[in-house]
Protein backbone atom coordinates (compact mmCIF):
# COMPACT_ATOMS: atom_id res chain seq x y z
CA UNK A 1 0.00 0.00 0.00
CA UNK A 2 1.32 3.60 -0.73
CA UNK A 3 2.45 5.46 2.05
CA UNK A 4 0.85 8.86 1.86
CA UNK A 5 3.29 10.64 4.88
CA UNK A 6 5.76 10.66 1.66
CA UNK A 7 7.16 14.38 1.11
CA UNK A 8 8.05 16.03 -2.20
CA UNK A 9 11.44 14.24 -1.97
CA UNK A 10 10.48 10.98 -1.76
CA UNK A 11 8.70 11.54 -5.84
CA UNK A 12 11.99 11.02 -7.93
CA UNK A 13 12.55 7.81 -5.61
CA UNK A 14 13.58 5.18 -8.58
CA UNK A 15 11.01 2.57 -6.29
CA UNK A 16 8.20 4.90 -5.88
CA UNK A 17 8.52 5.69 -9.51
CA UNK A 18 8.80 2.47 -10.56
CA UNK A 19 5.69 1.66 -8.67
CA UNK A 20 3.34 4.74 -9.65
CA UNK A 21 4.58 3.93 -13.39
CA UNK A 22 4.42 0.08 -13.28
CA UNK A 23 1.43 -0.21 -16.30
CA UNK A 24 3.85 1.47 -18.50
CA UNK A 25 6.55 -1.55 -18.16
CA UNK A 26 3.56 -3.77 -20.16
CA UNK A 27 2.62 -1.49 -22.89
CA UNK A 28 5.76 0.74 -23.15
CA UNK A 29 4.06 3.66 -24.46
CA UNK A 30 1.85 6.29 -23.23
CA UNK A 31 -0.07 9.59 -23.76
CA UNK A 32 0.07 11.94 -21.17
CA UNK A 33 -2.58 14.45 -20.23
CA UNK A 34 -0.89 17.51 -19.13
CA UNK A 35 -2.75 21.10 -19.00
CA UNK A 36 0.19 22.96 -17.43
CA UNK A 37 -1.60 23.31 -13.66
CA UNK A 38 1.19 21.98 -11.09
CA UNK A 39 -0.30 18.62 -11.00
CA UNK A 40 0.14 17.70 -14.74
CA UNK A 41 3.12 19.42 -15.28
CA UNK A 42 4.72 17.51 -12.24
CA UNK A 43 3.16 14.48 -13.76
CA UNK A 44 5.24 15.11 -16.80
CA UNK A 45 8.31 15.67 -15.38
CA UNK A 46 8.22 12.59 -12.96
CA UNK A 47 7.19 10.35 -16.35
CA UNK A 48 9.70 11.79 -18.17
CA UNK A 49 12.68 10.89 -15.28
CA UNK A 50 10.75 7.51 -15.05
CA UNK A 51 11.62 6.88 -18.92
CA UNK A 52 15.05 8.00 -18.81
CA UNK A 53 15.77 5.51 -16.16
CA UNK A 54 14.65 2.62 -17.97
CA UNK A 55 17.02 0.13 -20.36
CA UNK A 56 14.28 -0.44 -22.65
CA UNK A 57 12.39 2.73 -24.26
CA UNK A 58 9.44 4.36 -23.11
CA UNK A 59 7.72 6.21 -25.58
CA UNK A 60 5.58 9.08 -24.24
CA UNK A 61 3.45 11.16 -26.04
CA UNK A 62 1.86 14.75 -24.16
CA UNK A 63 -1.56 15.70 -25.14
CA UNK A 64 -2.66 19.09 -23.98
CA UNK A 65 -6.04 20.45 -24.52
CA UNK A 66 -7.05 23.99 -25.30
CA UNK A 67 -10.85 24.49 -25.17
CA UNK A 68 -10.62 28.10 -26.07
CA UNK A 69 -12.65 28.80 -23.09
CA UNK A 70 -10.18 31.34 -22.39
CA UNK A 71 -7.46 33.92 -23.92
CA UNK A 72 -4.81 32.59 -21.85
CA UNK A 73 -5.11 28.99 -22.53
CA UNK A 74 -2.94 29.04 -26.25
CA UNK A 75 -0.59 30.75 -24.51
CA UNK A 76 -0.29 28.18 -21.55
CA UNK A 77 -0.59 25.05 -24.39
CA UNK A 78 1.92 26.49 -25.86
CA UNK A 79 3.89 26.17 -22.39
CA UNK A 80 3.17 23.13 -22.21
CA UNK A 81 4.40 22.13 -25.68
CA UNK A 82 7.94 23.84 -25.16
CA UNK A 83 8.52 22.07 -21.70
CA UNK A 84 7.62 18.97 -23.05
CA UNK A 85 10.18 19.56 -26.05
CA UNK A 86 12.79 20.32 -23.33
CA UNK A 87 12.11 16.89 -21.57
CA UNK A 88 12.39 15.39 -25.36
CA UNK A 89 8.78 14.56 -25.66
CA UNK A 90 6.45 14.88 -28.35
CA UNK A 91 3.64 17.37 -27.42
CA UNK A 92 0.29 17.88 -29.82
CA UNK A 93 -1.97 20.60 -28.68
CA UNK A 94 -5.68 19.90 -29.44
CA UNK A 95 -8.60 22.27 -29.78
CA UNK A 96 -12.05 21.38 -30.39
CA UNK A 97 -13.79 23.62 -33.30
CA UNK A 98 -16.94 25.63 -32.00
CA UNK A 99 -16.80 24.65 -28.35
CA UNK A 100 -19.44 27.56 -26.61
CA UNK A 101 -21.11 25.42 -24.06
CA UNK A 102 -23.41 27.96 -22.07
CA UNK A 103 -24.19 25.09 -18.77
CA UNK A 104 -22.26 22.27 -17.57
CA UNK A 105 -19.17 23.81 -18.71
CA UNK A 106 -16.62 21.92 -16.84
CA UNK A 107 -18.76 18.37 -17.80
CA UNK A 108 -18.70 19.56 -21.45
CA UNK A 109 -14.73 20.36 -21.67
CA UNK A 110 -14.12 17.62 -20.25
CA UNK A 111 -15.89 15.26 -22.47
CA UNK A 112 -14.34 17.31 -25.48
CA UNK A 113 -11.33 16.87 -24.18
CA UNK A 114 -11.27 12.99 -23.62
CA UNK A 115 -12.59 12.87 -27.28
CA UNK A 116 -10.26 14.78 -28.82
CA UNK A 117 -7.45 13.07 -26.82
CA UNK A 118 -9.13 9.30 -27.74
CA UNK A 119 -8.91 10.64 -31.48
CA UNK A 120 -5.23 11.49 -31.27
CA UNK A 121 -4.22 8.54 -29.30
CA UNK A 122 -6.29 6.33 -32.26
CA UNK A 123 -4.50 7.71 -34.43
CA UNK A 124 -0.82 7.38 -33.00
CA UNK A 125 -2.13 3.78 -32.22
CA UNK A 126 -1.84 4.46 -27.93
CA UNK A 127 -4.20 2.88 -25.84
CA UNK A 128 -3.32 4.29 -22.34
CA UNK A 129 -3.35 7.44 -20.86
CA UNK A 130 -2.25 9.20 -18.18
CA UNK A 131 -4.20 11.53 -16.16
CA UNK A 132 -2.73 13.60 -13.36
CA UNK A 133 -5.50 12.80 -10.59
CA UNK A 134 -4.40 13.42 -7.07
CA UNK A 135 -5.41 12.52 -3.30
CA UNK A 136 -7.17 15.67 -2.87
CA UNK A 137 -9.33 14.98 -6.24
CA UNK A 138 -9.86 11.73 -5.35
CA UNK A 139 -11.41 13.56 -1.49
CA UNK A 140 -13.63 15.56 -3.41
CA UNK A 141 -15.34 13.29 -5.75
CA UNK A 142 -15.89 11.13 -2.08
CA UNK A 143 -17.94 13.74 -1.18
CA UNK A 144 -19.22 14.68 -4.46
CA UNK A 145 -20.92 11.09 -4.74
CA UNK A 146 -21.46 10.39 -1.38
CA UNK A 147 -23.82 14.00 -1.72
CA UNK A 148 -25.77 12.07 -4.45
CA UNK A 149 -26.36 9.00 -2.17
CA UNK A 150 -23.80 6.76 -4.27
CA UNK A 151 -23.59 3.50 -3.93
CA UNK A 152 -20.33 1.38 -2.96
CA UNK A 153 -19.17 1.33 -7.07
CA UNK A 154 -19.27 5.01 -6.38
CA UNK A 155 -17.93 5.96 -3.46
CA UNK A 156 -15.26 3.87 -4.33
CA UNK A 157 -14.12 6.71 -5.78
CA UNK A 158 -11.29 6.96 -8.75
CA UNK A 159 -9.07 3.64 -9.30
CA UNK A 160 -5.67 3.90 -9.89
CA UNK A 161 -6.39 2.41 -13.00
CA UNK A 162 -9.69 1.94 -15.35
CA UNK A 163 -11.68 2.25 -18.28
CA UNK A 164 -13.34 5.63 -19.91
CA UNK A 165 -14.33 6.68 -23.08
CA UNK A 166 -12.92 4.02 -24.97
CA UNK A 167 -9.66 4.61 -22.72
CA UNK A 168 -7.24 2.44 -20.28
CA UNK A 169 -6.71 5.62 -17.87
CA UNK A 170 -3.67 5.31 -15.37
CA UNK A 171 -3.91 7.45 -12.48
CA UNK A 172 0.10 7.06 -11.35
CA UNK A 173 -0.46 10.13 -8.87
CA UNK A 174 -4.21 9.58 -7.23
CA UNK A 175 -2.52 8.55 -3.97
CA UNK A 176 -0.17 11.43 -3.60
CA UNK A 177 -1.50 14.67 -1.76
CA UNK A 178 -1.82 17.99 -4.22
CA UNK A 179 0.89 19.46 -1.37
CA UNK A 180 3.35 17.32 -2.04
CA UNK A 181 2.95 18.03 -6.20
CA UNK A 182 2.92 21.28 -5.93
CA UNK A 183 6.45 21.46 -3.38
CA UNK A 184 8.00 19.30 -5.73
CA UNK A 185 7.12 21.47 -8.74
CA UNK A 186 8.18 24.25 -6.52
CA UNK A 187 11.01 22.90 -5.32
CA UNK A 188 12.17 21.65 -9.08
CA UNK A 189 11.33 25.09 -10.28
CA UNK A 190 8.82 23.61 -13.32
CA UNK A 191 6.91 26.49 -14.56
CA UNK A 192 3.37 26.08 -14.51
CA UNK A 193 -0.22 27.95 -14.85
CA UNK A 194 -2.75 28.46 -12.06
CA UNK A 195 -6.34 28.23 -14.24
CA UNK A 196 -8.49 30.37 -12.57
CA UNK A 197 -11.62 28.24 -13.00
CA UNK A 198 -10.08 25.87 -9.99
CA UNK A 199 -10.95 28.94 -7.82
CA UNK A 200 -14.60 29.72 -8.98
CA UNK A 201 -17.54 28.73 -6.78
CA UNK A 202 -19.73 28.33 -9.52
CA UNK A 203 -19.09 24.64 -9.99
CA UNK A 204 -19.49 21.72 -7.41
CA UNK A 205 -15.83 21.02 -7.16
CA UNK A 206 -14.86 23.80 -6.07
CA UNK A 207 -17.23 24.29 -3.61
CA UNK A 208 -16.45 20.73 -2.36
CA UNK A 209 -12.66 22.19 -2.21
CA UNK A 210 -13.35 25.04 -0.32
CA UNK A 211 -15.58 22.69 1.98
CA UNK A 212 -13.40 19.80 3.10
CA UNK A 213 -10.63 22.74 4.06
CA UNK A 214 -13.12 23.28 6.89
CA UNK A 215 -12.93 18.94 7.45
CA UNK A 216 -9.61 19.24 7.77
CA UNK A 217 -9.73 21.01 10.41
CA UNK A 218 -12.26 18.89 12.52
CA UNK A 219 -9.74 15.77 11.56
CA UNK A 220 -10.64 14.61 8.46
CA UNK A 221 -7.97 14.19 6.32
CA UNK A 222 -8.06 13.33 2.57
CA UNK A 223 -5.36 10.62 3.02
CA UNK A 224 -7.60 9.24 4.97
CA UNK A 225 -11.15 9.61 2.68
CA UNK A 226 -8.56 7.96 -0.12
CA UNK A 227 -8.23 5.33 2.46
CA UNK A 228 -12.07 4.42 2.75
CA UNK A 229 -12.40 4.70 -0.71
CA UNK A 230 -9.79 2.31 -1.46
CA UNK A 231 -11.13 0.25 0.87
CA UNK A 232 -14.47 0.44 -0.80
CA UNK A 233 -13.53 -0.31 -3.65
CA UNK A 234 -11.98 -3.45 -2.72
CA UNK A 235 -15.28 -4.34 -0.95
CA UNK A 236 -17.30 -3.57 -4.79
CA UNK A 237 -14.34 -5.59 -6.31
CA UNK A 238 -15.18 -8.62 -4.40
CA UNK A 239 -19.03 -8.22 -4.30
CA UNK A 240 -18.61 -7.89 -8.39
CA UNK A 241 -17.18 -10.99 -8.62
CA UNK A 242 -19.21 -13.19 -6.54
CA UNK A 243 -21.79 -11.26 -9.06
CA UNK A 244 -20.51 -11.99 -12.37
CA UNK A 245 -19.92 -15.53 -10.82
CA UNK A 246 -23.58 -16.48 -10.08
CA UNK A 247 -24.75 -14.10 -12.96
CA UNK A 248 -22.38 -16.76 -15.41
CA UNK A 249 -23.40 -19.77 -13.67
CA UNK A 250 -27.58 -19.38 -13.05
CA UNK A 251 -28.77 -16.35 -15.38
CA UNK A 252 -30.33 -18.02 -18.94
CA UNK A 253 -30.57 -15.59 -21.93
CA UNK A 254 -32.28 -17.33 -25.10
CA UNK A 255 -31.58 -16.47 -28.69
CA UNK A 256 -33.23 -13.33 -28.83
CA UNK A 257 -31.68 -11.41 -26.02
CA UNK A 258 -34.32 -11.96 -23.08
CA UNK A 259 -32.51 -12.04 -19.92
CA UNK A 260 -34.19 -15.04 -17.72
CA UNK A 261 -33.38 -15.04 -13.99
CA UNK A 262 -34.86 -17.21 -11.31
CA UNK A 263 -36.86 -15.29 -8.71
CA UNK A 264 -35.88 -17.35 -5.96
CA UNK A 265 -32.12 -16.52 -6.75
CA UNK A 266 -32.86 -12.69 -6.88
CA UNK A 267 -34.64 -13.08 -3.35
CA UNK A 268 -32.72 -15.39 -1.48
CA UNK A 269 -29.25 -14.02 -2.16
CA UNK A 270 -27.95 -11.22 -0.27
CA UNK A 271 -30.15 -8.23 -1.67
CA UNK A 272 -26.87 -6.51 -2.66
CA UNK A 273 -26.04 -9.43 -4.87
CA UNK A 274 -29.77 -9.52 -5.84
CA UNK A 275 -29.21 -5.89 -6.75
CA UNK A 276 -26.82 -6.23 -8.50
CA UNK A 277 -27.59 -9.62 -10.60
CA UNK A 278 -30.70 -7.20 -11.79
CA UNK A 279 -28.26 -4.22 -12.64
CA UNK A 280 -26.33 -6.53 -14.80
CA UNK A 281 -29.16 -7.94 -16.00
CA UNK A 282 -30.92 -4.71 -17.08
CA UNK A 283 -27.25 -3.67 -18.65
CA UNK A 284 -27.35 -6.67 -20.71
CA UNK A 285 -30.73 -6.55 -22.22
CA UNK A 286 -30.45 -3.11 -22.41
CA UNK A 287 -28.17 -3.09 -25.19
CA UNK A 288 -26.65 0.60 -26.23
CA UNK A 289 -29.70 2.66 -23.53
CA UNK A 290 -27.93 4.46 -21.31
CA UNK A 291 -27.65 2.55 -17.24
CA UNK A 292 -30.83 3.62 -15.41
CA UNK A 293 -29.90 4.74 -11.65
CA UNK A 294 -29.30 2.61 -8.82
CA UNK A 295 -32.03 4.03 -6.68
CA UNK A 296 -34.21 3.13 -9.76
CA UNK A 297 -33.15 -0.51 -9.61
CA UNK A 298 -33.12 -0.82 -6.07
CA UNK A 299 -37.00 0.42 -5.85
CA UNK A 300 -37.81 -2.06 -8.77
CA UNK A 301 -35.79 -4.95 -7.04
CA UNK A 302 -38.08 -4.10 -3.89
CA UNK A 303 -41.24 -4.70 -6.02
CA UNK A 304 -39.46 -8.25 -7.06
CA UNK A 305 -38.72 -9.19 -3.86
CA UNK A 306 -43.26 -8.27 -3.21
CA UNK A 307 -43.74 -10.64 -6.19
CA UNK A 308 -45.59 -7.30 -7.53
CA UNK A 309 -44.33 -8.45 -10.78
CA UNK A 310 -46.45 -11.06 -11.56
CA UNK A 311 -49.69 -8.91 -12.67
CA UNK A 312 -48.42 -6.34 -14.59
CA UNK A 313 -44.59 -5.45 -16.00
CA UNK A 314 -42.00 -2.80 -15.34
CA UNK A 315 -40.20 -0.71 -17.83
CA UNK A 316 -36.25 0.70 -16.68
CA UNK A 317 -33.33 1.07 -18.46
CA UNK A 318 -35.10 0.69 -22.04
CA UNK A 319 -35.99 -3.22 -20.96
CA UNK A 320 -39.23 -4.29 -20.01
CA UNK A 321 -39.44 -6.65 -16.84
CA UNK A 322 -42.29 -8.79 -16.27
CA UNK A 323 -42.72 -11.61 -13.45
CA UNK A 324 -43.56 -15.50 -15.59
CA UNK A 325 -44.48 -17.83 -13.37
CA UNK A 326 -41.28 -18.50 -10.65
CA UNK A 327 -39.07 -16.52 -13.22
CA UNK A 328 -38.17 -13.01 -14.04
CA UNK A 329 -37.69 -11.74 -17.87
CA UNK A 330 -36.38 -8.61 -18.67
CA UNK A 331 -36.22 -7.93 -22.65
CA UNK A 332 -35.53 -5.14 -24.49
CA UNK A 333 -38.14 -2.75 -25.17
CA UNK A 334 -38.70 -2.43 -29.19
CA UNK A 335 -40.22 1.07 -28.75
CA UNK A 336 -36.72 2.26 -27.38
CA UNK A 337 -35.29 1.04 -30.49
CA UNK A 338 -34.00 3.06 -33.40
CA UNK A 339 -36.35 1.35 -36.11
CA UNK A 340 -33.11 2.38 -38.91
CA UNK A 341 -32.65 -0.06 -41.38
CA UNK A 342 -29.13 -1.29 -42.00
CA UNK A 343 -27.47 -2.59 -44.92
CA UNK A 344 -24.80 -4.71 -44.40
CA UNK A 345 -22.82 -6.08 -47.60
CA UNK A 346 -20.79 -9.20 -48.39
CA UNK A 347 -17.63 -9.47 -46.14
CA UNK A 348 -18.96 -6.97 -43.75
CA UNK A 349 -20.48 -6.84 -40.13
CA UNK A 350 -22.58 -5.00 -38.01
CA UNK A 351 -22.30 -4.37 -33.95
CA UNK A 352 -26.58 -3.69 -33.05
CA UNK A 353 -27.64 -1.96 -30.30
CA UNK A 354 -24.45 -3.23 -28.69
CA UNK A 355 -26.03 -6.84 -28.57
CA UNK A 356 -25.99 -8.69 -31.64
CA UNK A 357 -22.82 -9.16 -34.20
CA UNK A 358 -24.04 -9.78 -37.81
CA UNK A 359 -21.55 -11.30 -40.14
CA UNK A 360 -22.30 -11.87 -43.65
CA UNK A 361 -20.22 -13.79 -45.70
CA UNK A 362 -17.71 -12.47 -48.59
CA UNK A 363 -19.30 -15.12 -51.16
CA UNK A 364 -22.76 -13.50 -50.06
CA UNK A 365 -24.89 -13.22 -53.49
CA UNK A 366 -25.56 -9.73 -52.34
CA UNK A 367 -26.34 -7.04 -49.34
CA UNK A 368 -28.75 -7.61 -46.46
CA UNK A 369 -31.22 -5.70 -44.38
CA UNK A 370 -30.81 -5.53 -40.66
CA UNK A 371 -33.68 -3.88 -38.51
CA UNK A 372 -36.09 -4.66 -35.40
CA UNK A 373 -38.13 -7.98 -35.84
CA UNK A 374 -40.79 -5.16 -34.55
CA UNK A 375 -43.72 -6.22 -37.32
CA UNK A 376 -43.64 -10.01 -36.65
CA UNK A 377 -46.53 -11.70 -35.07
CA UNK A 378 -46.81 -14.87 -33.30
CA UNK A 379 -48.67 -16.33 -36.14
CA UNK A 380 -45.04 -16.01 -37.56
CA UNK A 381 -42.97 -16.54 -35.06
CA UNK A 382 -44.75 -19.76 -34.54
CA UNK A 383 -44.37 -21.25 -38.00
CA UNK A 384 -40.64 -19.95 -38.12
CA UNK A 385 -39.70 -21.61 -34.60
CA UNK A 386 -42.49 -23.93 -33.35
CA UNK A 387 -40.66 -25.00 -30.75
CA UNK A 388 -39.84 -21.73 -29.22
CA UNK A 389 -43.50 -20.82 -28.22
CA UNK A 390 -42.03 -20.18 -24.46
CA UNK A 391 -39.87 -16.78 -25.58
CA UNK A 392 -41.81 -12.80 -25.06
CA UNK A 393 -42.84 -12.09 -28.02
CA UNK A 394 -41.51 -8.80 -26.71
CA UNK A 395 -37.89 -9.82 -26.54
CA UNK A 396 -38.53 -11.36 -30.37
CA UNK A 397 -39.44 -7.87 -31.38
CA UNK A 398 -36.70 -6.63 -30.12
CA UNK A 399 -34.22 -9.03 -31.97
CA UNK A 400 -32.76 -8.08 -35.16
CA UNK A 401 -34.25 -9.31 -38.24
CA UNK A 402 -31.62 -10.18 -41.25
CA UNK A 403 -33.49 -10.28 -44.56
CA UNK A 404 -32.78 -10.41 -48.18
CA UNK A 405 -35.82 -8.75 -50.32
CA UNK A 406 -38.62 -11.21 -48.70
CA UNK A 407 -36.11 -13.98 -46.87
CA UNK A 408 -36.06 -13.85 -43.29
CA UNK A 409 -32.50 -14.86 -43.11
CA UNK A 410 -32.08 -14.79 -39.02
CA UNK A 411 -33.98 -13.63 -36.18
CA UNK A 412 -32.18 -13.27 -33.08
CA UNK A 413 -29.43 -15.47 -32.97
CA UNK A 414 -31.03 -17.63 -34.95
CA UNK A 415 -29.95 -18.57 -38.33
CA UNK A 416 -32.60 -19.38 -40.97
CA UNK A 417 -30.74 -18.87 -44.53
CA UNK A 418 -27.29 -18.72 -46.09
CA UNK A 419 -23.84 -16.77 -45.75
CA UNK A 420 -25.07 -15.37 -42.40
CA UNK A 421 -23.57 -15.66 -38.91
CA UNK A 422 -25.49 -13.50 -35.91
CA UNK A 423 -23.86 -13.87 -32.38
CA UNK A 424 -24.68 -12.63 -29.09
CA UNK A 425 -22.21 -9.58 -27.94
CA UNK A 426 -23.64 -9.35 -24.13
CA UNK A 427 -23.69 -11.87 -21.54
CA UNK A 428 -22.11 -14.86 -20.22
CA UNK A 429 -19.79 -16.31 -23.08
CA UNK A 430 -20.89 -13.76 -25.57
CA UNK A 431 -18.27 -13.43 -28.65
CA UNK A 432 -16.14 -10.73 -27.91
Amino acid sequence: MLDNERSHHDLIEPEFLNYIFAPLFETQKAALAVSGGPDSMALMHLAARFAQMQTDPIALTVLSVDHGLRREAADEAAMVKAAAKALGLTCYVLKPENFHPETRIQESARNVRYHLMRQKMQALEITQLLTAHHLDDQAETFFMRLARGSGLSGLGGMGRTSVGFDLDIVRPLIDVPKADLTAYVQAENIVHVQDPSNQDDRFERVRWRQALKGLQRMGLQAKNIGLSARRLRRADAALDTISEAVYSERVFIDPFGCVVLDHALLTKEPAEIGIRLLARALDDAGGDAASPELAKIEALYDLLCMGKLQMRGQTLGGCGVRGHGDLVQVFREVGRLDDQAHVVAPGDSLDWDCRFRILVASDAPGPVQVQPAASITRAQFDQLMPDMNFVPMDAVRAAPLVSSGDQILALGEHVLGPNIDVFRIFGPNALS
